[in-house]
């Protein structure tokens, strides 16, 4: 008979850790190694060699072999990206985990892309730029391409001075608001191990209308009252619900998690932010879609704006169906 905690925890997963060499790189591959995963998980590393295009016949021609000769010493690159990769990440996790490897060719945005639907992976992992003219890496380029369009969950990692010590505690800042793709997230957090000790701080953004002004129509202060108070509610069912998700997944742990919640007024991706910076978390979750305006988490709104600004890591969190669509 399976235990409680076979029960409760996540099946095994498949990362796709991407890599180029950089002080970014690195830190994504450091994360990734201290963060426990569910037994049988793979991390795959790549690192995608962009050969430039052969020239044109009527361009200034390339003495001899110049071409065949760039293109391998690109490619040594990449292989050496991913040698420097997974000796750290030995270093770190030891070989509690399988590890294989993959030199990727082409543009770096269609390539992470294809392998991560290709290998099927539930999660792919970069820093927040890289090498290559203007940080190619650079939320903006190539992270901002694959948050958008992955069919996979992403976690965008942002390295910190204070690295979490490997299976040391973690803060977590999981932002919910009650709709299905918040509920994704809160089942991630759930189903998966984390270290010891980590604390989850539930947060959920209450949003208000603006105040009536003498250019439109009068509205009796009663109207704007109720939106509060059913932004409220709603808000606090979300914070509820999700830290019940949690608790209940804490009879499977070893060591629960620490859990606290609050819903705060003001906009979703400032509030998000300004409560990741004044608690020192380690990293945010969040759903990649959500209620509010037109969908308020929609990608492109409140999980692009805190991917962008956030001073820690962001794992934006998609469901099956989005990952299958």
């Amino acid at each position: 008979m399976n235990s409680p905690r076979t029960k409760t925890m996540k099946e095994a997963m498949k990362i796709l850790l991407a890599v180029d060499g950089s002080d970014c790189g690195l830190a994504a591959v450091e994360e990734v190694a201290r963060n426990p995963w569910p037994d049988g998980s793979v991390v795959k590393i790549v690192s995608v060699a962009e050969v430039p295009v052969p020239p044109a016949a009527w361009a200034m021609p390339m003495p001899g072999n110049s071409y065949e000769q760039l293109e391998k010493i690109i490619e040594e690159r990449s292989a050496a990206s991913i040698a420097e990769a997974m000796a750290r990440f030995g270093e770190i996790a030891g070989a509690k985990i399988e590890v294989i490897s993959k030199i990727l060719t082409g543009d770096p945005k269609s390539a992470l892309l294809n392998e991560t639907e290709r290998w099927g992976a539930d999660l792919l992992v970069v820093g927040t730029h890289g090498y290559k003219a203007f940080e190619r890496f650079w939320l903006g380029s190539v992270s901002r391409t694959v948050l958008t369009h992955a069919k996979s969950s992403v976690r965008i990692v942002r390295g910190r001075k204070n690295q979490t010590a490997a299976n040391g505690p973690m803060k977590i800042l999981l932002a919910v608001d009650g709709s299905e793709c918040s509920n994704a997230a809160v089942a991630e957090i759930a189903n998966r191990p984390w270290p010891r000790e980590t604390e989850v701080q539930v947060i959920s953004a209450i949003h208000l209308a603006f105040a009536p002004t003498p250019e439109v129509w009068a509205l009796p202060n009663s109207y704007y009252s109720q939106l509060e108070k059913t932004g409220r509610e709603q808000a606090d069912v979300a914070v509820n619900s999700a830290a019940l998700r949690l608790r209940e997944s804490n009879a499977g742990r070893e060591t629960p998690l620490t859990l606290n919640g609050k819903a705060i007024t003001g906009h979703a991706e400032e509030i998000i932010i300004e409560a990741a910076k004044a608690w020192g978390a380690d990293l945010i979750v969040l759903g990649s879609h959500g209620y509010g305006g037109l969908q308020r988490f929609l990608l492109g709104s409140v999980s692009h704006a805190v991917a962008s600004h956030a001073p820690c890591s962001v794992e934006v969190v998609r469901q099956a169906h989005e990952k299958e669509s």
